[in-house]
């Protein structure tokens, strides 16, 4: 029997534990062996719950332990560049949460440790290990739909985070932490590069927003580089749930993502709309988050590159500060 990678989990909040417990638990190949937080006390209490003996207080820590193969970086948005940095000087694989940096400087210089270290870096955009995801990106490629000449997407959230971490310097706002999801996804989908953003933003639904600089909802316009046109809206008030849907318009059909409460896809020809199956019991992107791990064990275990990578986030990244731009000058940006 193959030995399992063995990954060490840093940042244990609400997405670090989720990740901790999917790899623990949903990962075949995989293996947790090392825990660690700031909150030393969170960390010890997530030993406990996994069996995990290794237990520290930073991602430099962590990343020194011998029994860690790869690290699993789910820290603060502002912590990603150094923690990835600290990930690659000791030698270790990377799968780090969205975003990789809130700027340009943090992306390029993980980017350059990454280079200088020969590690992999796989960036959490789990949306393209969505099996739903996937499969229109399938169909995309193999021209189902003809060629894609219009992008559109909608992500609504019911209600916002703590007001803190919707500052802009935190998570880098609306734009960064919800929409990068978004722009990435047109990337990919349109396989195509984006050349021009407009994008406006409101606070009427959540005022106090204003405050820490940041939206409770946005719409984007998007130009690509090949002729085709995008759009994506954004919201943090939605009340009702999760709302998460994309379309991709091809001059022959389209194909769509995204059906409440979970995640669905479909396709259309010219008189017909095609449904794939779906399983209701499964919480909306609980397979992606598992699947974007198994696909970064696989990777690793057989020498392959990992998928998003630091340039495709880096490539997002610019996309959702031109359109934090955009709305901030009242003006379109050039990419």
């Amino acid at each position: 029997m193959a030995a399992r990678l063995g990954i060490g989990v840093v940042g244990l909040g609400r997405m670090g534990a989720l990740h901790a417990r999917y790899v623990a638990r949903g990962v075949p190949g995989a293996k947790v062996v090392a825990v660690a937080d700031f909150d030393i006390e969170r960390a010890r209490a997530m030993g406990v719950e996994l069996d995990v003996a290794n237990v520290f207080g930073s991602a430099a820590e962590l990343a020194a332990c011998p029994e860690v193969d790869a690290v699993l970086l789910a820290t603060p948005s502002v912590r990603h560049p150094d923690d990835v940095i600290a990930a690659a000087s000791a030698g270790k694989d990377v799968l780090c949460e969205k975003p990789l940096s809130l700027d340009i400087a943090g992306s390029e210089a993980a980017l350059a440790a990454v280079a200088k270290a020969g590690i992999r870096l796989q960036v959490g955009l789990m949306r393209r290990h969505d099996p739903d995801y996937a499969r229109a990106a399938e169909r995309l490629a193999g021209g189902v739909v003809g060629r894609p000449v219009l992008f559109k997407s909608l992500q609504f959230d019911p209600e916002p985070p703590a007001l803190a971490f919707c500052d802009p310097k935190i998570s880098g706002g609306i734009f960064l932490d919800m929409g990068i999801h978004e722009f990435d996804l047109a990337r990919w989908l349109m396989d195509d590069e984006v050349v021009e953003v407009h994008a406006w933003g409101s606070t009427a639904g959540v005022p106090e927003l204003a405050t820490v600089g940041d939206y409770d909802s946005a719409v984007v316009n998007l130009r690509f580089r090949k002729g085709g046109t995008g759009s994506v809206e954004m919201a943090r008030t939605t009340v009702y749930g999760e709302d998460v849907r994309t379309e991709v318009v091809g001059s022959e059909g389209s194909v769509f993502i995204g059906r409440l409460p979970y995640s669905q896809g479909s396709f259309g020809t010219r008189g017909t709309l095609t449904i794939d199956a779906v399983d209701p019991s499964q919480m909306r992107f609980a397979i992606a988050y598992a699947a974007q791990v198994q696909a970064f064990v696989a990777a690793l275990a057989a020498g392959q590159p990992v998928t998003p990578t630091g340039e495709d986030a880096l490539a997002a990244l610019r996309i959702s500060l031109a359109a934090r731009d955009s709305a901030e000058q009242g003006r379109s940006i050039t990419l």
